[in-house]
C-alpha cells in the first residue's frame, strides 16, 4: 500500500495526482468522438499548432499565460479549420494540413524571439511533477466544461456522426456543433499540456478510446470504458515513474501503448477462435 501512496505524501504530488485524474477523464472522452469522427491527424495537428500559442503567451506575459495562450491557439486553429473546411473542393486534412504547418511555424518563430527555452521545454514533453496551484484550477475548470458539453450534446454528437442527414433533418446545427467539437478538441490539447506535453498529446486523446473500441460497440459503454482504461494507466503510470524517476510523460504513453497491444492480442485470438469454431461447426454440419 506505501508503494501506491508514497507519489502522493506531499503538495506538489498531490497536485499532480489531481491533474492526472482529470486529464484521465476528460481525454478519453473527447478521445472517443474524435476516434469515431475520425480526427485523430487533426488531434496530432493540433497538439503541434498550440507550440505558437505557448510561445506567444510566454513570450508577452511569462508563465502564468502559456495555458490561456495555448488555448486562444487551439480555439483559432478550431475556427480556421472549420471556415476552410466549408468549400467542398478542398480535403479536410489538406486544410488541417496547411493550417498546422503554418501555426506550427509561428509556434517555431515564437521560440526563436525566447532568450531562454528552458520553461518552455516542459509543455512539449510534459510538466506533471511541476504544476502549479493555478495550473491545476484551470485544468478542472477546462475538464468539468468539457466532460459537461459531452454530457450535454451526447445524442446530437451520436446523430452527426453516425447519420448526418438524419441530424439535419431533426433540427441538428451540424456545422456548429463540429466547430463546438474542434473547440472541445483544442481544449483537451491545452489539457493534456501538463502531464504529456506536446509531443505525446496524442497518446491521451487516442489510446484509451482505440482500446474501449476493441471491447465495446455501444458508443456510451466505450465512452465509460475509455474513462476506465485511461485513469487507470495514467495514475498508473504517473506512480511508476515517481518510483523509477523517470518522466511521467513518455512512461503514461508507453503503458497506454502496452494495454492497447494487450487488447488488441486479446481481441484478435478470440476473434480467431471464433472463426475456426465457426468453420468445424459449418463442415460437421455439411458432412
Amino acid at each position: 500500500m506505501s508503494w501506491l501512496l508514497d507519489p502522493f505524501q506531499s503538495d506538489f504530488s498531490q497536485r499532480a495526482g489531481l491533474v492526472c485524474v482529470m486529464v484521465g477523464i476528460l481525454a478519453p472522452v473527447v478521445g472517443t468522438w474524435v476516434s469515431l469522427r475520425r480526427l485523430a491527424y487533426l488531434g496530432d495537428s493540433m497538439s503541434h499548432s498550440v507550440l505558437g500559442g505557448v510561445a506567444l503567451g510566454f513570450a508577452w506575459f511569462g508563465s502564468a499565460a502559456v495555458l490561456p495562450g495555448a488555448l486562444v491557439a487551439g480555439i483559432v486553429m478550431a475556427l480556421i479549420i472549420n471556415w476552410l473546411s466549408q468549400n467542398r473542393r478542398v480535403a479536410a486534412d489538406s486544410v488541417i494540413a496547411v493550417v498546422g504547418s503554418a501555426m506550427f511555424a509561428l509556434g517555431i518563430l515564437g521560440l526563436s524571439e525566447i532568450d531562454s527555452n528552458a520553461s518552455i521545454s516542459h509543455y512539449l514533453f510534459g510538466q506533471l511533477l511541476t504544476v502549479s496551484t493555478t495550473d491545476m484550477w484551470v485544468t478542472l475548470v477546462l475538464s468539468v466544461a468539457g466532460v459537461a458539453w459531452v454530457w450535454w450534446r451526447f445524442e446530437d454528437l451520436k446523430l452527426s456522426t453516425f447519420d448526418r442527414d438524419h441530424a439535419m433533418q431533426v433540427g441538428v446545427r451540424i456545422q456548429r456543433l463540429d466547430a463546438s467539437m474542434l473547440i472541445l478538441l483544442a481544449t483537451c490539447v491545452v489539457v493534456c499540456l501538463n502531464t504529456v506535453g506536446i509531443a505525446l498529446t496524442v497518446s491521451l486523446l487516442i489510446t484509451p478510446s482505440a482500446t474501449a473500441r476493441l471491447l465495446a460497440d455501444k458508443t456510451s459503454v466505450m465512452t465509460g470504458s475509455a474513462v476506465a482504461i485511461g485513469l487507470s494507466y495514467v495514475v498508473t503510470g504517473f506512480i511508476v515513474a515517481y518510483h523509477a524517476d523517470l518522466a511521467p510523460g513518455p512512461v503514461i504513453t508507453v503503458l497506454g501503448t502496452a494495454v492497447f497491444v494487450a487488447c488488441y492480442a486479446v481481441r484478435n485470438r478470440g476473434a480467431e477462435r471464433a472463426h475456426v469454431h465457426s468453420a468445424l461447426h459449418h463442415d460437421g454440419h455439411n458432412r
